[in-house]
């Protein structure tokens, strides 16, 4: 995985390496090589790309994304095209699925 062509981590016969401070990139990779990126802040904004490989070395698939994170740390609010009704959010619950390469996110508050 990278952000912004920089190395974040990458996965290999199980074993994760990474190429930044692990608790500065708050990132975590699963075995079926889905990112996580944990507290999510303005600053992990950037592109996004996922390079994989077959067992024999041969690129298998490269695909690229763009995450864009509105708001500040501890502090999410929900928009609308009015943002004069753009209001603090309690307890968001924040529901992804990933189908057919492309990726649904879906932000719920209970009030």
């Amino acid at each position: 995985w990278l952000r912004d062509r920089e190395r974040l981590l990458q996965i290999k016969d199980r074993k994760v390496k990474y190429y930044v401070n692990k608790n500065e990139c708050r990132c975590k990779i699963f075995l079926n090589g889905t990112l996580q990126v944990e507290q999510v802040v303005k600053e992990d904004s950037g592109k996004y790309m996922v390079i994989v490989y077959q067992q024999d070395g041969k690129l298998k698939a490269e695909e690229e994304t763009m995450l864009i994170v509105q708001g500040e740390r501890n502090h999410l609010r929900h928009t609308c095209p009015f943002s004069s009704i753009s209001e603090p959010v309690p307890q968001p619950i924040l529901i992804s699925e990933c189908m057919n390469k492309s990726i649904s996110v879906k932000c719920e508050v209970k009030q």
